[in-house]
């Protein structure tokens, strides 16, 4: 367990502990459930998701409670990813969060050896993480498919700042396809499944696949921002959504 301080005004002198990302499951499964809404199978399932993954549980605490925590996940191409920022304490001051995080950050590259750290915001931590240290690296769009049977069927919207938008040149990708690798997520979306794209392209799901298909993809000026912590460049063609912890 790797531990730094941080003074605040408010708390005095707290902490920052790196744990194994597994302790988010057995020690704050409770509080991580409430928080996200979560049903029991959505839990188990997202827990074993990270686990897999592997990374840490940042834990920030002054001597009596937790005031917030967070996870930083493995990838597959030497990232860590940003994920699950739970404020427990709401007096706890956004300055001092932001170089509590800023400290782990540091902390968790230095532990692991891996080139950065990247995360999808939501419009409510934005400013929250760019305080911490992240960078805008670009901005990426939300293109929605139509999964039936064996094929995708592009649809013209595309999702970004929370709300559904016309897509009006969708016609200029491929706009149906087939034989594409998909695997049912958590998620829905109007009572239908979720999926996303296989990361193996050799692997199969014999399922009847009917739902939507998620795919991120880097815009030009426009979208959702794409944040990145650290000096090394990041590889924007592995934006996507089956790359993310909200494909669990």
């Amino acid at each position: 367990m790797i531990i730094s301080s941080v003074t605040c005004k408010t708390f005095g002198q707290i902490t920052v502990e790196l744990r194994d990302i597994s302790e988010l499951f057995t020690g704050y499964g409770a509080i991580f459930k409430k928080t996200f809404n979560l049903t029991e199978k959505a839990f188990n399932k997202i827990y074993k998701f990270k686990k897999d993954r592997g990374g840490f549980l940042v834990v920030i605490k002054d001597k009596k409670n937790v005031l917030a925590f967070f996870t930083l996940s493995f990838t597959e191409f030497n990232f860590l990813e940003l994920g699950d920022v739970v404020k427990l304490d709401r007096t706890l001051p956004r300055e001092t969060f932001a170089i509590a995080m800023n400290r782990a950050f540091n902390l968790a590259l230095q532990e692991s050896k891996q080139n950065g750290i990247y995360g999808y915001p939501n419009p409510h931590a934005v400013n929250l993480e760019k305080m911490a240290g992240f960078k805008e690296n670009s901005f990426y769009v939300r293109n929605v498919s139509l999964v039936f049977l064996n094929f995708i069927f592009l649809l013209p919207i595309q999702i970004y700042g929370g709300k559904i938008h016309n897509y009006r040149n969708f016609y200029k990708r491929k706009v149906i396809r087939s034989n594409v690798n998909v695997f049912p997520t958590r998620l829905t979306m109007f009572n239908l499944r979720i999926f996303k794209k296989a990361h193996n392209v050799n692997a199969k799901d014999s399922n009847i696949k009917i739902g939507f298909l998620y795919e991120y993809l880097p815009s030009e000026g426009f979208g959702d921002p794409f944040l990145v912590f650290g000096d090394k460049e990041f590889d924007v063609s592995k934006i996507g959504f089956e790359f993310s912890d909200n494909s669990a």
